[in-house]
């Protein structure tokens, strides 16, 4: 295989060693353009395209800088610095190196998974927003909810045991709240008295709950009564539904969010476009897996040491292992 190693370079290597402070790297040099030859190195050219090119890459307020003879010529030094580095790594065989082919095919896979993904930015238009937005509607709105701790004492409506109930919730409350400590204290009680099977060893704890989902739980006074509780602490007056008779204390509140749809839009534009791009590039994949012979030596594979390829830390800072 023949690589072109003075593009190989620059791609690699990257134009600061040529445009020393002349402003952004590039990945990958221009390739040579045919046009009027500014200057001859050697066998090789550099010709006007080429050099407008490079100053083409850099920033508007560095461009600024290169608009008279004399610093279009320091330029043009320094792309002619950079070849001359470059003809020398080739005569000294460089281009074979193991270490600059495997950076060549890290340049190259790069471009071609820029080709790959960028016809797939492109495919993201506003409906697909739009019909992703509708179907996901709850992460994008949210309603209020607020959790809270329950005690339950059962006492059928009409029946003689609810105003027992009544007057025992009544005297919990104010035990509960006697104490220095009413989380605690309502804790206590709950795991003491409460005939909610389904939180009593939870101490009562309902979790998050939406208005609605309080209402379709315990009608709506609990809900309300729920919703009229603003501190962490605070205990409701004892409500009566058809089940008993409760008391609620809250545990925290989470505040609603509601984004609109333009809110909405560049965040969902920005992940459908990340999704559409790995799809992109799992489908050149696949497409690859199913038209070249892939064969793994499970064997070989099990011998693999992740630490094997691992150069001491001396090695690796460029100091000679004691």
């Amino acid at each position: 295989m023949v690589w072109n190693f003075r593009w190989v370079g620059m791609a690699v290597v990257g134009l600061s060693l040529g445009v020393s402070g002349c402003g952004k790297e590039k990945s990958a040099a221009t390739p040579s353009v045919e046009g009027p030859v500014v200057a001859h190195v050697g066998d090789a050219k550099i010709t006007q395209a080429e050099l407008e090119a490079k100053l083409a890459e850099q920033p508007a307020f560095v461009r600024a800088r290169y608009d008279t003879p004399e610093k279009k010529k320091e330029f043009l030094d320094n792309l002619v610095r950079f070849e001359l580095l470059v003809q020398e790594a080739r005569r000294r065989g460089l281009e074979s190196d193991p270490e600059v082919r495997s950076m060549l095919e890290k340049v190259m896979v790069q471009h071609l998974v820029k080709a790959q993904t960028e016809a797939a930015d492109a495919a993201v238009s506003d409906a697909d927003a739009r019909a992703y937005y509708d179907a996901h509607l709850s992460e994008f709105v949210k309603p209020e909810r607020v959790r809270v701790s329950q005690l339950l004492l059962k006492a059928p409506k009409g029946s003689p045991e609810r105003q027992k109930a009544l007057t025992q919730a009544v005297k919990l409350a104010a035990e509960a709240q006697r104490g220095g400590d009413v989380l605690r204290a309502f804790d206590t009680a709950v795991r003491a008295h409460s005939q909610d099977t389904a939180t009593q060893a939870q101490g009562g704890d309902l979790g998050f709950r939406t208005r609605e989902e309080l209402t379709v739980a315990g009608g709506e006074a609990l809900a309300e009564s729920a919703w009229g509780l603003k501190t962490v602490g605070q205990l409701t007056a004892p409500i009566e539904s058809d089940a008993g008779v409760h008391l609620l204390m809250l545990q925290a509140r989470q505040l609603g969010n509601e984004q609109t749809f333009e809110q909405a839009k560049p965040r969902i534009l920005q992940r459908l476009g990340a999704e559409r791009r790995a799809k992109a590039l799992d489908t050149l994949v696949e497409k690859l897996r199913a038209q070249t012979k892939v064969e793994v030596d499970e064997g070989v594979l099990a011998k693999v040491n992740p630490e094997a390829g691992v150069k001491p830390a001396a090695d690796q800072a460029g100091a000679q292992p004691r």
